[in-house]
């Protein structure tokens, strides 16, 4: 029941979302977490103290710690308070899973195997999202959503202490361990297989899922480059290629795009027909121009020196990195900035000392391939089984 509720609120998130901070505010998610939270570790150690009469400092230890992460990472996340009731959900689908388990699991395998199914439902819950119009597949969700979970469980593992987890390790702990680890792994390896370039084989073969083109990539593969005059930008592309794409359609895409780039709306409505399916290399120019332009305009609104300054550096190397990589194709769109404002915003931009890093794609994975992910599973994947048949030698039934 608690994951079919997960699973029903994906289609009316964005909803509640909008309801609730249009009547109250985005903040009541963060004061809903902090009071279920401070109820919650309030009524533990009112039992522990007056019914249990636990006496272990270090039980109470984990779970001032467990509330404190809960705390802690709720504040944490106030630009974006509606994430936040991931702790509440994963938390307490943790605590449902590891009475389920604890049916079957008498051994401390059971914290493992209870935040390994935590894990599988939230990569679902992720994929889910996905295919919904307008909401996005996101890893940094997943591992929240596993957080959540982990924290439940160092709690009742450290901070409770169940008596009936307190056996050795059986057969069936081992067979549910590696079975969960199974079932997570080649979901892994399907999600980071869903690219582009897969989307549209089976959106071609399965037409009913074409509108599959028109949501953003699940998984992208690319390379991050550092470059002296601009910073850290990432691509899809090899710098050869975007030159060579930049050279052969820049008078074609230079047409293409829309008159008024510093409109949200057609903005939004360009990169979702231009987009990582479709034609990566304008969606990629749109991404840094509109960047360009949006810093520009957060330029003239502040006062603040500092912003000013942030701004600039943000405005002048999109700016730079446009001319160098889309060079030609910003010539034929006809938004290349005249010499002297170009002049006027590196002054204040050269006050800015910091590193640059263009967020346009950086959720690229850049740090391993397909090829080596896969490979890694597969590599995992056998190693568990023989580990299994191994271990289930070594325990009673």
């Amino acid at each position: 029941m608690c994951v079919i509720g997960i699973f029903a609120t994906i289609p009316v998130a964005r909803s509640l979302q909008k309801f609730v901070a249009g009547t109250v505010d985005r903040e009541f998610f963060t004061y809903v977490v902090l009071f279920v939270v401070g109820a919650g570790i309030t009524t533990l150690l009112y039992l522990f103290i007056f019914k249990l009469k636990v006496k272990k400092i270090s039980q109470y230890f984990w779970l001032l710690v467990c509330a404190g992460l809960y705390i802690y990472h709720t504040v944490k996340l106030k630009a974006h308070p509606e994430e936040a009731i991931h702790f509440l959900m994963y938390g307490l689908l943790a605590y449902f899973f590891f009475r389920a388990l604890s049916h079957r699991i008498h051994d401390r395998t059971i914290y493992i195997t209870a935040g390994l199914f935590v894990l599988f439902i939230g990569t679902t819950d992720e994929f889910l999202q996905w295919m919904m119009p307008q909401r996005y597949w996101d890893f940094r969700d997943i591992g929240l959503n596993m957080l959540a979970g982990g924290i439940f469980l160092l709690g009742v593992w450290k901070g409770i202490k169940p008596v009936v987890i307190s056996k050795p390790v059986k057969k069936i702990s081992v067979k549910m361990l590696a079975g969960i680890i199974t079932a997570n792994l080649i979901f892994a390896g399907l999600c980071l297989s869903n690219t582009p370039n897969f989307v549209n084989r089976y959106t071609t073969a399965i037409s009913a899922l074409s509108w599959l083109r028109n949501e953003e990539p699940m998984t992208e593969y690319g390379y991050k480059y550092k470059d002296p005059e601009i910073g850290t930008f990432y691509s899809r592309f090899t710098l050869e290629k975007l030159r060579e794409i930049d050279i052969a359609n820049s008078e074609t895409y230079g047409e293409i795009l829309p008159r008024d780039i510093s409109s949200d709306f057609m903005h939004k409505k360009f990169i979702r027909i231009y987009n990582p399916n479709t034609n990566p290399f304008l969606y990629e120019f749109m991404i840094h121009l509109y960047r360009r332009e949006h810093k520009f305009y957060l330029l003239t609104k502040t006062d603040k020196p500092d912003r000013k300054i942030r701004m600039s550096s943000a405005a002048f190397r999109e700016n730079l990195l446009i001319e160098k990589y889309f060079g030609n194709t910003l010539k034929h769109s006809g938004f290349v900035w005249p010499d002297e404002k170009a002049k006027d915003l590196e002054k204040t931009a050269s006050l800015w000392k910091g590193d640059y890093i263009s967020k346009s794609g950086f959720k690229i994975i850049t740090y391993f391939s397909l090829k080596e992910a896969l490979l890694a599973i597969l590599t995992i994947l056998i190693m568990v089984w023989i580990s299994g048949r191994v271990w289930k030698r070594r325990f009673d039934i």
